[in-house]
């Protein structure tokens, strides 16, 4: 990345209001000014404004200046685009933390571990999960961080170096902890 070049496209995109291009981008994805990563949409949108303005000059003479904004208006759409499908794609993958009841017909779900969804509801209170972090030992603390966060029994013991049985262990611990908190 050329410094001069990039200087001069941060000014030309603060320049006579250049930034409505992006704040277009954004329009035409229906991303509104209420969505929470509005504004980072729009910062990375300033940024592929710069990207595309060095990568257009590179090749183009500064007389093709009008032919710039609809290249800018397109690539900043799609690379935007592109960032906005790859997290709604991670995030469908992750999974939030929810109670199963006991129900004989709800065990067909497709949970890793079928053991851990014996969580009570009040896993996702944070003062239920303080206290059962504070009684837990250093292993099991690591199991229930692990598995909040969807780790696989497997993949934990391959990253922790143990035996798959010691994770059952650990997992068995944290629900015996979490049943004495709850039967109180």
């Amino acid at each position: 990345m050329n410094n001069k070049i990039s200087t001069f496209a941060f000014k030309h995109l603060l320049k006579d209001d250049n930034t409505r291009l992006i704040h277009g981008v954004l329009k035409s994805l229906g991303i509104s000014p209420s969505r929470n990563d509005y504004q980072d949409l729009y910062q990375e949108g300033c940024l592929l404004y710069v990207e595309a303005y060095e990568d257009f000059f590179a090749t183009h003479s500064p007389e093709d200046l009008e032919l710039f904004g609809p290249y800018a208006f397109r690539r900043i759409k799609w690379r935007l685009l592109d960032r906005v499908r790859k997290e709604t794609n991670h995030q469908e993958h992750c999974k939030p933390l929810i109670t199963v009841h006991s129900d004989e017909a709800d065990e067909d779900t497709s949970y890793p571990d079928p053991l851990a969804s014996n969580f009570e509801g009040e896993i996702l209170s944070s003062a239920f999960f303080q206290e059962l972090w504070d009684k837990c030992t250093l292993q099991e603390q690591a199991y229930l961080a692990n598995r909040v966060a969807g780790i696989s029994i497997t993949k934990m013991s391959k990253m922790v170096g143990v035996s798959r049985q010691a994770i059952y262990k650990w997992r068995d611990g944290v629900i015996r902890k979490a049943k004495k908190i709850l039967e109180r």
